[in-house]
């Protein structure tokens, strides 16, 4: 089927009851949720002792979302490698008991009017516990549901404050920012919209991150739990998980997908987004690349070309070269030109506080403006293709933006549909230099020396590699400056390199069990993934459980470099 009829169908409202019923099948299909029943067959014993015999460390893992199939996977999955290594664990999750969460979205509901009117139980929470009770009950962990601490008073407190909407206060905060979270990542949207129900899907998140938030803090007050871990860290319920649990003084981890095949990002404190926009030079930059790593790292780099070694790649095409570029996009090749990288607007709100400027849109728009000045250069606006590939699909498109701000577009601009199979690594290469806001591909440009202007909280901010800007006054000072966009030195080069390898070789944790060869979504196990998950069989599991258990760093070792280092001492 044609990739555009496909992107239409899977937007069009009509089509939702085909993917909510679509949904439901793939909780009772084989693979979508862990079959630990047949993972732990002829190993009952070995299971069964290590669960009475479990006295380490208290951990919870709040799952919370029962459907989202990549949630069930790795925690299960984690869950058991901690109790193998003698820590008690048990599951946390929402049994229907929140008005709004992190499963509905706009291009998954009915309507949006039928979930404004009646929230996620209609249609959701039956097939969302389901899948949990699925996935856990052969393990025989303990599972732990929000309802079980929460009373009707704290139903009418949660709804008298969703209608409150006491914000200003210092104590709310916190939960009034994961529920617009919440409601923007259900719309799609960067800000709230016109849409009709815009106000009681609003009003519904800010309920259930009351909720949410009320029912973890009392958890943590009744079981003393020495770590908690949840998924991602921002949204609801998630964020208030975050929240409480550092709230309480408890030990965090936040986890992700790394786009890398079958390997996870793991964080301490708060969701990685956030921490490693924060993370010193002095815990990545110390030690340069062996040729081994050198050689490793350019290689993946070369691959990100095309996503051959990653689960998740928004590239759909080859890269041409740069008459190819330069044809397909009808540039002037005696004009230079600039790469405007673009995040998904609604997610790059939500992770990042910005910098230069509050919102992606508007930092877009300035430099569409300040191009239009500047004949003698051309710009190129890559909107991001996760704009309609991604879930939720976007609703506030960065091209439908530009296009209503300038219904002239500069002659020396071009904009890139998120339709468009353009490959993006293509335009990079033919650039003079990249303007980013958060993205990841800062630290793949930057390690192949490109210049990169760095407008928002993107994770190379400061690191000494980046040209950044602090508002758009100096965004604005960095685009006259000539000397902004010269290629990087040997020493800054050399430095984003050392990133990147920390960032894609280190902190994405490769884990055995994960069946990489399965594509995406991530739902598969590997039949021995039990045997995989003891003790001592998994390098990245081991890593994991460390973290977890110890509060150790969620870092791989260097075996490229110890490799090299022994071969030199021979």
């Amino acid at each position: 089927m044609n990739r555009t009829v496909k992107q239409t169908l899977r937007g069009s409202a009509l089509l939702a009851p085909v993917r909510r019923w679509r949904l439901e099948k793939l909780i009772s299909s084989p693979g979508y949720v862990p079959d630990w029943a047949t993972l732990l067959s002829g190993h009952q014993d070995l299971w069964r002792k290590a669960l009475s015999s479990a006295n380490g460390p208290r951990i919870a893992i709040a799952s919370s979302l029962g459907l989202n199939s990549t949630v069930n996977t790795v925690d299960s999955l984690i869950a058991v490698a901690l109790t193998l290594r003698g820590a008690r664990v048990d599951l946390v999750f929402c049994d229907s008991a929140l008005p709004a969460c992190q499963v509905i979205e706009h291009t998954l509901v009915p309507s949006v009017g039928r979930t404004a009117r009646l929230g996620p139980a209609a249609d959701f929470c039956t097939a969302c516990s389901h899948a949990a009770a699925r996935t856990y009950a052969p393990t025989g962990l303990t599972l732990r549901r929000f309802s079980d601490y929460l009373t009707f008073e704290d139903r009418q407190s949660a709804a008298a404050f969703a209608a409150s909407t006491r914000c200003e206060e210092a104590g709310d905060r916190s939960l009034c920012d994961h529920a617009l979270a919440g409601a923007l990542r259900f719309f799609g949207r960067a800000e709230l919209g016109a849409d009709p129900y815009t106000a009681e899907i609003h009003t519904r998140y800010r309920e259930a991150a009351w909720l949410a938030s009320r029912a973890i803090r009392r958890l943590l007050q009744k079981e003393p739990y020495d770590a908690v871990v949840a998924h991602h860290g921002i949204y609801v319920p998630q964020g208030q998980i975050a929240a409480e649990t550092r709230a309480a003084g408890t030990r965090l981890v936040t986890w992700h997908t790394a786009y890398r095949k079958g390997r996870l990002i793991y964080q301490h404190n708060d969701t990685y987004h956030r921490e490693m926009i924060i993370e010193p030079v002095s815990s990545w930059g110390g030690q340069p690349l062996s040729a081994d790593e050198d050689a490793a790292l350019t290689d993946y780099l070369t691959s990100r070309e095309t996503g051959s070694q990653d689960w998740i790649t928004f590239q759909r095409k080859a890269p041409g070269d740069k008459a190819a570029v330069y044809a397909e996009l009808d540039l002037d090749p005696a004009k230079p030109v600039y790469l405007l990288a673009a995040n998904v607007a609604w997610d790059a709100r939500l992770h990042y506080p910005g910098s230069a400027y509050g919102h992606m849109i508007e930092w877009a728009e300035d430099t569409v403006r300040w191009f239009a000045q500047r004949p003698d250069l051309q710009l190129v606006v890559r909107c991001h293709p996760g704009e309609v590939i991604s879930s939720p699909r976007a609703q506030d498109r960065l091209d439908h933006h530009l296009a209503a701000a300038f219904p002239d577009m500069p002659p020396n601009v071009r904009i890139i549909t998120p339709e468009m199979e353009t490959n993006t690594y293509a335009i990079a290469r033919t650039a003079r230099g990249t303007l980013i806001y958060n993205t990841k591909m800062g630290v793949e440009l930057a390690a192949r020396g490109n210049a990169v202007v760095v407008a928002g909280d993107a994770w190379i901010r400061g690191k000494g590699f980046s040209r950044d800007a602090s508002d758009a006054a100096s965004y604005l000072a960095l685009l006259e400056d000539e000397t902004t966009f010269r290629p990087l030195t040997d020493g800054e080069r050399d430095l984003a390199r050392r990133y990147a390898f920390h960032f894609f070789f280190r902190r994405c944790l490769q884990v055995g069990a994960l069946d990489s060869k399965a594509g995406w979504p991530l739902t598969p196990l590997t039949q021995d993934a039990f045997q995989r998950a003891m003790p001592g069989a998994d390098d990245g599991l081991d890593t994991i459980c460390k973290g977890i258990l110890e509060g150790a760093p969620f870092e791989a070792p260097r075996p490229l470099a110890k490799r090299r280092e022994e071969t030199l001492r021979r």
